[in-house]
């Protein structure tokens, strides 16, 4: 396993000055929406964090240390990093199983809102997308 150090070394990058601070401000707004999942029920948390974190590692090698190390969703950074940007083989099936779920849900309310079609069509496309992407372009381990 991986230091934090090691990590940081790894993927901390730099950018413009004005892209910094930008990217520096939507992450610290990401953490905020990630701090209100721990005491929402259904608000993702870690969702939140991870496009923190990589904001962090192209602007603010601190930040991005802190997000790997804090103690609400660390942990799941850290571990997402250290082992190369994949997640566990079972939350890919649960992820598809869910964007499945909302995509059908989805369907079923743009039909009762009137729509002919092209609404359905478009949400049908972007759920093979999502699930295509999940499984072919994002690492996986046991």
């Amino acid at each position: 396993m991986q230091s934090v150090d090691e990590v940081v070394d790894k993927y901390a990058r730099r950018s413009t000055p004005l892209m910094r601070k930008i990217y520096v401000f939507v992450g610290c707004l990401f953490v905020v929406f990630a701090i209100i999942g721990i005491w929402v029920p259904g608000w993702p948390t870690v969702s939140w964090a991870v496009p923190a974190a990589y904001l962090f590692s192209i602007s603010n090698e601190r930040l991005f240390r802190w997000s790997l190390t804090n103690r609400y969703f660390g942990s799941p950074l850290f571990d997402y990093y250290a082992t190369g940007k994949t997640i566990p083989k079972h939350a890919k099936y649960w992820i598809s199983v869910f964007i499945t779920i909302m995509s059908v849900f989805s369907i079923w309310i743009t039909t009762l809102a009137g729509d002919p079609g092209y609404g359905q069509a478009f949400i049908a496309v972007v759920w093979v997308i999502g699930v295509w992407w999940i499984f072919a372009k994002v690492g996986s381990r046991e």
